[in-house]
């Protein structure tokens, strides 16, 4: 066990190394363990569903333990190797090479050097070829794995698409055979719908996992309840999975499909459970777009009918632009008014349509309208630039937008202001846009001096804009092939991690290290041939080739595609589940 008593008392938030939350898990016997790690501090990694759900469902598992662990932060990592304190987990303080498995949840690109960063501190090879038998199995899964390329010179096996099952089968074959030699484990889990073994798996088609039936999950709305703040402080619901509106730069919206829904009767035993279990006052129901779910109205009232008196408060944490939406959010506010928040996405409605938003200005104009007249006076709009075929024009009527909005709200409320984020499109893969060239520097900054002098004298709009460095790099790591993974750990020598953190971020050393390694990022960054064979073509997260194929040329031509609630529009889903289509 590590001893890490002596710091405490000098590091910053020394709660999020503890591990004794309410509803902690620590077992003291099994035959098979896991360590669950978020490459990032505690804070954004406690508020993580994936995490929160994971660890109560591998738990419950007999014979097997799971335990977390996250990225220490900078005062703690200086301590833990000034003195060689090795990386350990929360729950046992055992060090994480003890473990059989170490699972890195792997949400953002910005993420992967300290996934090498947690590595080290833990005194383990960074490399699969360099770890011998003594050392645990090293897993990940999360959204950046459906390209797993950038990672797989790290990385013993992944899990590809939804974790509840497949993770739980996995589970149960290492507690069956915890005498087994690590590549006889690897053998045994090679055919679970969705692992990806890089060593066993070349040249075959990876189907990722999908859970069905949100309802069958081993899942009961269990909590941890941390000691210290975390970035969503709350009990999270996720009253659905997936999304029907078919947004062609959305890659969650992509690889999460089909919508799945949890039963009216379900989401309510998961809130009371967590509700109980945690003493928390307040809900978010999460989902890719909460507005959506087939109940939202009946949910709403059940739970605040059955909580009247408790003065429980509910968050949506996505909704669509409608007036629909404005009274939902009425209706779980109880006066309170916080920001409004808006995502057109784009100024003009050409780019609105190029991108399948399938939002009207005559919605936006409308909702905004519904918002301020329920008491709204700060608003929030989420825009994004350098979008397939967008033009200058565009760029532009972002503030005609605005302007247009801040005029007419103010002849109802005149304290109004809005405050404008703008982000740096980054082209995913699978989706419609994995093809497209992403904006160069020189663009990003053409287009950011546009914007800052057209918003520069607008009064009551303030704007804020992503970082280019951060974006840059992004789209590199988005689209990445396996040399990139000679990259990753180029730089984490070099001293890169946290490259999520601006204040933490340094370019130099990527662009240093990529001249170094002979890397050109254009070819990363850039234009796509629609024949040439993409890294992470061998996923099949069962959406077609054609599918993405035709959306991107609908794009092309400025056409909607509807709702897939609507009408099927053949994306290939439901060859694997009954989505409807």
């Amino acid at each position: 066990m590590v001893n890490i008593e002596k710091y405490l008392l000098s590091v910053d938030k020394p709660a999020q190394y503890l591990g004794n939350e309410l509803n902690a898990i620590h077992k003291k016997e099994f035959k098979s363990n896991m360590c669950l790690f978020f490459p990032d501090i505690y804070e954004i990694g406690m508020s993580s569903v994936g995490l929160r759900i994971l660890y109560f469902i591998l738990n419950k598992v007999e014979g097997f333990s799971l335990e977390r662990a996250f990225s220490p932060m900078l005062d703690m990592e200086e301590h833990m190797r000034r003195d060689k304190v090795p990386m350990f987990s929360l729950e046992s303080k055992r060090e994480l090479k003890e473990f059989d498995i170490i699972g890195f949840s792997v949400a953002y690109e910005l993420s992967y050097t300290n996934i090498l960063n947690s590595l080290d501190l833990a005194n383990i090879p960074l490399r699969v070829e360099e770890r011998t038998e003594e050392y645990p199995l090293i897993m990940a899964g999360g959204t950046c794995t459906m390209n797993p390329a950038p990672l797989e010179k790290f990385i013993d096996y992944f899990v590809i698409g939804d974790g509840e099952e497949a993770m739980v089968e996995v589970a149960k074959i290492m507690v069956d055979n915890f005498d087994k030699t690590k590549k006889e484990k690897l053998y045994l889990i090679k055919d679970i719908e969705g692992v990806y073994i890089p060593s066993l798996h070349k040249g075959k088609k990876i189907k990722r996992a999908i859970v069905k039936d949100l309802e069958s999950t081993m899942y009961k709305g269990e909590q941890l309840v941390p000691y210290t703040s975390i970035v969503h402080d709350r009990a999270v619901i996720e009253i659905q999975r997936g999304c029907t509106r078919g947004c062609r730069f959305c890659q969650a919206g992509m690889i999460y499909r089909p919508v799945r829904e949890r039963s009216l009767a379900n989401n309510m035993m998961l809130i009371s459970n967590a509700i109980k279990m945690t003493g928390y006052n307040e809900i978010s129901l999460s989902s890719l777009s909460s507005s959506d779910y087939s109940q939202i109205g009946n949910l709403l009232r059940t739970v605040q009918t059955k909580y009247e008196r408790d003065n429980i408060s509910i968050q949506l944490p996505s909704l669509r632009m409608n007036p629909h939406s404005v009274e939902v959010a009425e209706r779980i506010s109880k006066g309170k008014k916080t920001a409004f928040t808006f995502a057109p996405e784009a100024g003009s409605q050409r780019l609105r349509d190029i991108i399948n938003k399938g939002v009207s200005e005559k919605d936006i104009f409308d909702t905004v309208e519904s918002a301020v007249r329920a008491g709204w006076h700060s608003l929030k709009f989420y825009f994004m630039i350098g979008l397939p075929f967008e033009k200058d024009e565009d760029i532009i009527a972002i503030h005609d937008l605005i302007k247009r909005i801040l005029s007419e709200a103010r002849l109802i409320n005149k304290s109004i202001n809005i405050t404008v984020s703008v982000s740096n499109f980054v082209p995913k893969a699978h989706t419609p846009f994995q093809w497209v060239s992403q904006m160069t520097s020189e663009e990003m900054q053409h287009k950011h001096k546009i914007l800052k002098e057209f918003f520069y004298k607008t009064k009551g709009a303030f704007l804020k804009i992503h970082d280019m460095e951060a974006s840059f790099l992004e789209g590199v790591m988005a689209r990445a092939d396996k040399k990139i993974g000679d990259l990753i750990e180029l730089v984490f020598k070099k001293g890169a991690k946290f490259d999520a953190w601006n204040d933490k971020f340094n370019l130099k050393i990527w662009l240093e290290a990529m001249e170094e390694l002979e890397i050109n990022p254009l070819m990363y960054t850039g234009e796509r041939k629609l024949e040439e064979e993409l890294p992470w073509d061998f996923i099949d997260t069962g959406i077609n080739k054609e599918f993405y194929l035709r959306e991107l040329e609908k794009a092309k031509v400025e056409a909607l595609s509807p709702d897939c609630r609507e009408k099927c529009l053949g994306c290939g889903m439901n060859k694997y589940i009954n989505c409807g289509g």
